[in-house]
This record gives C-alpha cells, structure tokens and sequence, in this order.
C-alpha cells in the first residue's frame, strides 16, 4: 500500500523551489507594499507594475494559496503575515532577509560541486572588488532578522548591567544600537570589517547614538579587541564563518578584551551533539560550504569547549529560540 502522506513529504521537498520562488519575486517586485491597505484588483496591481495581467493574476493567485495574500471577488488584500513582515517600513520587515535568500540561488544550486570538491561556490564568479550593493543586501537582511531576535536577547542578556560593550563583527550595528537605547550609561563599540563599517556608521547616525556608540574597522583575524577594555563582548551569528582553530583565537582576543569580571557572549544556531538538528542549522551548515572558505555549523559541546581552552572559568547557555542560543563565557568563576 502506497504510503501517501510520505510520498507527500518527498514530493513536496522536490517542488519545495517553487514555492521560494514565488516568495523571491513577490519581493522582488514589491508586490505587498504595492498592495497596500486597502487591497487592489488584479489588474491594477498589473498596470502599477509594468507587469503582464494574465501572468500577474497567476502568481497572485499562488501567494493567496501560500497565505501571503486573500482574495474577495476580484480584490487582492494583504494577510496579516504579509502586513507584518513584507510591506516596506514596517519595523518587523523581512523582505531585505528575502531578498538575501534569494542571492544564494547561484551557490546553492551548485551544492553538487562543492559537496564532491569540498571547496566553496559563491566565489566562482566574485569580482575582486567589494560589491557595495550585494554587501548592503548582506547586511540588511541581518538587520532583518537582528531586530526580531534583539529583544529577547535585551531581555535575557540584562544588558542594564554593563557599561562598555564590543559588537564583535556586529554588521550595519542591530545589536549595538539597540543595547544602547535599552541602557542610557552604556557605551558600545562596533567591531567590523573596513567595507561594513562605511554602511554601520550611516545607521549609527541615522540611530542618534553617535554619541554612545561608535565603530572600529578591522579583521578578527587578524587584529586585536584592545585590552580589559570590556565588560561584555557580544559575538552574533559570526563563528560559524570559520574554522575551529580561528574560532579558539577569536576568542582569546576577546578574553583579553574583557575586564576581569567580563563575559563574552556568542548567539549562534548550536547543533546537538550528533549534529543532525536543528533542521535549518544542518541546512545553514551547507550554506557555509557553498558560501566560506572553512565555516561550518557547530555543536554546543564544541563551542564549549573553545571556552574552556580559551580560559573561561564558567560557561553557561541561555536559548533564544528553536534555533538559536546563547553561550556564555564568564572570566571569573565568582561572576
């Protein structure tokens, strides 16, 4: 007897890039925020788009079945998904993290490649150059995702107790701002490379936080953090670009970084011990393979264990979600 329901699965898995992909030009064409309020015909939205209205009517069609829109007659209204997360300039906006998605097509559908050769993908076409608006593509949809997971981070980390703060490869500064704003005595500093610091510091000044949080360029592989400069070091989604033993040293730094009674804290999507689950951080480790030139997922025990090597004497783990945790490090075994 044909066993359907997982005959379904398979299926579904198979065909599971379509569904991406009506998401991915959905975006692309900003259909949600075209939408607006009020809800729109199908028509219209094809006139206002430039776009084919038979094609149009598809594809809307789709992202009603998809729950990304619902239909009443002839008009086209968004959901309250879509409301909150793909209409432009609402604060919980995902489209820029869509968008991101959307850019690892190439690599991705290369995994074949980089699987038998053990070696990345997303290079084969990169110019030595940076390319500005890719990186700003980068970088936004970190903010996309940095300012959902921010609050229960503030909320967790009690960041009320700190005074000096490094954001350790902290991207356009989510994190940062958003600490500081949380504490009015806090001063932070945004640690990242040269090229991500020109789009970090137009936020910081966009942010009004001039004044509290400010921005050093450099490569955590290369340069240090300073000298018992900090009593927390924040390291966001940033260990799994590398390789253990660069992970062991970028640590070190950071332990050097911190005052006595400092802590390092790194958010990172920790795999269990077989390193089979979470799903999406099995998938984001394949994503390091296509994507870096040593990066990996790792599990909790191995992050753990760089603490302990590192010198941390108390080590601790505070989840975030289904797919991301906290692990911190404290320098004293007394803190």
């Amino acid at each position: 007897m044909t066993d359907y329901d997982n005959l379904h699965y398979i299926h579904e898995l198979g065909y599971g890039y379509w569904k991406s992909q009506v998401l991915f030009v959905a975006v692309e064409m900003d259909i949600f925020t075209q939408i607006g309020v009020c809800g729109k015909s199908g028509k219209v939205i094809a006139k206002e788009l430039g776009a084919h209205p038979r094609s149009t009517e598809m594809l809307l069609n789709a992202l009603v079945s998809l729950g990304f829109l619902k239909k009443m007659k002839e008009t086209f209204k968004n959901t309250a998904l879509s409301k909150c997360y793909l209409v432009k300039g609402e604060p919980l906006y995902q489209g820029d993290r869509i968008h991101h998605f959307h850019n690892l097509w190439d690599p991705w559908s290369k995994l074949g490649d980089a699987v038998r050769s053990g070696k990345p993908t997303a290079f084969d076409d990169v110019q030595e150059e940076v390319d500005e608006q890719r990186l700003r593509d980068f970088l936004k949809s970190m903010h996309n995702i940095g300012s959902i997971q921010v609050e229960e981070v503030c909320r967790k980390l009690k960041v009320n107790e700190y005074k000096n703060l490094l954001d350790l490869g902290g991207g356009m500064g989510t994190y940062a701002v958003r600490f500081a704003k949380e504490n009015p005595d806090l001063r932070a500093t945004v640690f990242d490379l040269p090229d991500v610091i020109k789009i970090t510091d137009e936020y910081i000044r966009e942010s009004g936080l001039t004044d509290r949080v400010e921005t050093q360029g450099g490569n955590c592989l290369k340069h240090g953090f300073g000298r018992g400069r900090f009593d927390i070091v924040f390291v966001s989604n940033l260990l799994h670009m590398y390789k253990p033993v660069e992970n062991r040293n970028i640590l070190k730094k950071c332990w050097y970084s911190l005052t006595k009674k400092g802590i390092v804290v790194v958010q990172e999507f920790a795999l269990n011990s077989t390193k089979t689950s979470p799903t999406f951080g099995t998938l984001f480790g394949l994503n390091m393979l296509v994507g870096t030139l040593g990066g990996a997922m790792y599990s909790e025990a191995e992050i753990k264990e760089w603490f302990v090597k590192v010198g941390f004497k108390k080590i601790k783990k505070i989840t975030i979600n289904r797919d991301s945790n906290l692990i911190i490090g404290y320098k004293m075994s007394s803190v």
